[in-house]
């Protein structure tokens, strides 16, 4: 005879199964439905950490169209009460190409300046508030050249 775990330390919802057969008050025909929450952009998840926001098909075609008018994606979040990420996936989802945002001419200037002048992309990165890889795109297409990757000459000299 095989008894592993079938006297052991029952998991929750066992637990809960078992209280109920003994109360014999719990029938499936009788659970009350639980009010839906809602707010005013519509539906909100409830088993969520923080409440989700779910979009109806009409409210995504007008998320979409907002997007591909070019309405910035920061003010589609605050319109439609969603995260940046999310109007991402929306967008994606529906075949939509996701537009860059390529740096502003003077911010490319800036960044190259700061490049040739011996600072690393990381380091222009963080002080321009962007990510290393658009200092780079920038620094190219401003016309300068990349320097080997490893730090700078007299670091690699140190060695």
């Amino acid at each position: 005879m095989v008894l592993h775990r079938s006297l052991s330390n029952p998991s929750a919802p066992l637990r809960s199964l078992i209280a109920r057969s003994q109360r014999k008050t719990h029938s499936p025909t009788t659970r009350s439905e639980r009010p839906s929450r809602r707010d005013q952009r519509g539906p909100v998840a409830t088993q969520a950490l923080k409440s989700q926001t779910r979009l109806s098909y009409p409210q995504c075609q007008k998320l979409i169209d907002a997007y591909v008018s070019g309405m910035p994606v920061k003010q589609i979040a605050e319109r439609f009460g969603v995260h940046r990420t999310t109007i991402t996936k929306i967008v994606t989802g529906a075949g939509v190409k996701v537009r860059s945002q390529p740096l502003a001419s003077s911010t490319r200037e800036k960044a190259r300046n700061l490049y040739d002048s011996g600072r690393s992309l990381a380091q222009v990165a963080e002080q321009l508030g962007v990510s290393a890889s658009a200092v780079r795109s920038a620094v190219l297409v401003a016309g300068g050249t990349l320097r080997p990757a490893g730090g700078s000459a007299r670091n690699r000299a140190r060695d």
